[in-house]
């Protein structure tokens, strides 16, 4: 059941419209903070950004920088299906497709460009890959950039595993397995 909570609309009086005491309150909370900051500075945490960074916490589930992940042969795990690039918001993520001269059925990014400086850092790409390719958990975090073209991260600069990640096998191969091992 549905419970209505009445709800007193008083008009409000002079001092309450002419917003005074929250004026005075909320320039006495930024004076004192000024005057705590100025004679002692050194309780302000200060980051000399990109010189030193701050350590990231250790077991927090973080979205952090891009990247692709590799198999074992070296090859993106990524087979262009476009779902990430169709998933993101911001429309950041260009991918343009190829195939493999070897296997007709499994597709390869040929490009695969993603524009931080449009990135929401949502994680949505990540989500939508069906192949777990993509992942944003390098622990870097994009900083800010002297130029545009240092915002874009082509397929050269996002192919890379973490240490002692396993690599699995591409979908057209785990499937054609599957099938075999059911088969058996």
């Amino acid at each position: 059941m549905i419970s209505v909570k009445k709800v007193n609309n008083r008009p409000l009086n002079l001092l309450e419209r002419i917003y005074l005491p929250e004026i005075a309150r909320g320039l006495a909370v930024t004076m004192r903070h000024f005057f705590v900051n100025l004679f002692n500075p050194k309780g302000i945490p200060t980051v000399q950004y990109p010189e030193q960074t701050r350590p990231l916490p250790g077991n927090a589930n973080l979205r952090t920088r891009h990247r692709l992940k590799l198999r074992a042969d070296g090859s993106p795990k990524c087979v262009a299906c476009f779902m990430c690039q169709t998933a993101c918001p911001a429309y950041c993520i260009h991918i343009e497709a190829a195939e493999y001269a070897e296997n007709s059925v499994e597709k390869y990014p040929a490009v695969f460009d993603i524009d931080l400086a449009r990135c929401v850092m949502c994680g949505m790409c990540v989500e939508a890959c069906p192949e777990d390719a993509i992942a944003m958990d390098t622990r870097e975090i994009p900083g800010g950039a002297l130029t545009r073209a240092e915002m874009l991260m082509n397929k050269e600069g996002l192919l890379r595993n973490l240490p002692g990640e396993p690599s699995t096998l591409g979908a057209s191969n785990r499937l054609a397995n599957d099938y075999l091992e059911g088969k058996k």
